[in-house]
C-alpha cells in the first residue's frame, strides 16, 4: 500500500467556505479517500481569497478553529499527533503572512495554535515581502527578516513558494535552518514565475531544503499537465538536489485544473508506479514519504 506524504493542499479553508465537511466531500481530497492509502500526512494550508484578507489574523484563526472542530467530530480518522501512524496526521500551515498583521506576536500566537510552517508571502506584496507576481526587485521588508530569524528560533518552517527571488535569496542568506518550497517546480523546465531557477534549488541544495513537486499544469508544461512531464522535474530537480530532498506538493484544492491523469488524490498512485517503475521502489517510497517524514523535527 501506498504511503505519502503531500506538502500542500487547499482543502482546509475551501472546506471551510463551501460549507463542507473534511470527511466527504466533492474537492479534490477529503478523509475518506486519503484513507484508501497506507501512512499518511497532509499538510493543509491555510490560505484566504481576497474577500478573507480584510481581517486576515480573524480569518485564519477561523481556519484553525474549523480544523479543530472538524479533527474532533472524525477524531477515528485524522489526528495532529504525529507519533499516531494509525490515523491520518495532519499539519496545519499558513499560506501567506499576512495572517501575522506584521506582528511577530501573533506568529507565537499561531505557533500555540498548531501552526507548523508558513509561506511567507502569496503571490502579492504584504508585510513580510513581495510575491512573484508582484514582479518586484525587493527582498524581505525589515519585519519579513525578524519573521525569518523568529521563524527559526522557534523551529516554524519557512516555505519560499510564491515568494520572489530577491526575497528568495534573503531567506538563503538569513535563514540558518533549512527552508521548503512546498509546491514548486523548475523554471528550467517551464518558466513559470511560480517556478524555482536552477540556482535557486541548487542554493536550497548547498543547504539541505526540500522541493515539493507541484502537479497544477501551468507549472508542469503549460498543458495538459502530463504524468511524464511530471516526472522531467523530478528528475531534474533530483539531478541538482539529490534523491532525498524532492517530495510531492500537490496543490490540490488550490488549483483550477488538474493533471490530465489525476483528477484527484485518489489518482496519486498513477505518478507513484511511474516514479517506480523508472527509478525502483525505495526512491518512489522516499519521494512520496520518507523524505519529508525525516525532513523537519513535525
Amino acid at each position: 500500500m501506498i504511503n505519502f506524504f503531500d506538502c500542500h493542499c487547499d482543502t482546509l479553508t475551501k472546506a471551510l467556505f463551501s460549507n463542507k465537511e473534511l470527511y466527504k466531500n466533492d474537492l479534490h481530497i477529503d478523509i475518506e479517500r486519503l484513507e484508501k492509502y497506507g501512512s499518511v500526512v497532509q499538510i493543509f494550508a491555510i490560505w484566504l481569497d481576497s474577500p478573507y484578507l480584510k481581517a486576515p489574523f480573524e480569518n485564519t484563526v477561523k481556519a484553525i478553529d474549523f480544523f479543530e472542530k472538524q479533527k474532533a467530530k472524525y477524531s477515528r480518522h485524522i489526528t495532529d499527533d504525529f507519533s499516531d501512524d494509525k490515523r491520518i496526521r495532519a499539519i496545519l500551515s499558513i499560506e501567506g503572512g499576512e495572517a501575522i498583521e506584521g506582528d511577530i506576536d501573533k506568529l507565537h500566537f499561531f505557533k500555540d495554535r498548531g501552526i507548523r510552517l508558513m509561506t511567507l508571502t502569496w503571490n502579492y506584496e504584504n508585510e513580510i515581502g513581495f510575491g512573484a507576481a508582484t514582479g518586484s526587485d525587493k527582498g524581505l521588508k525589515d519585519i519579513g527578516k525578524a519573521v525569518v530569524k523568529e521563524m527559526n528560533d522557534m523551529d516554524m518552517l519557512i516555505d519560499v513558494s510564491h515568494l520572489n527571488e530577491k526575497g528568495f535569496w534573503d531567506v538563503y542568506n538569513i535563514s540558518e535552518k533549512p527552508f521548503i518550497a512546498t509546491h514548486s517546480n523548475s523554471k528550467a523546465l517551464c518558466p513559470h514565475l511560480r517556478n524555482l531557477t536552477d540556482d535557486q534549488i541548487r542554493a536550497m541544495s548547498e543547504r539541505g531544503c526540500m522541493v515539493g513537486i507541484n502537479l497544477y499544469p501551468p507549472f508542469v508544461d503549460g498543458q495538459k499537465g502530463s504524468t511524464e512531464n511530471i516526472l522531467r522535474h523530478i528528475d531534474h530537480i533530483m539531478d541538482i538536489m539529490g534523491e532525498n530532498n524532492v517530495a510531492i506538493g500537490c496543490d490540490f484544492d488550490g488549483i483550477s485544473i488538474c493533471p490530465e491523469e489525476i483528477g484527484d488524490v485518489s489518482r496519486l498512485y498513477v505518478l507513484y508506479n511511474r516514479i517506480r517503475d523508472i527509478w525502483g521502489a525505495r526512491i518512489a517510497d522516499n519521494i512520496f514519504y520518507y523524505n519529508m517524514l525525516g525532513f523537519h523535527n513535525w
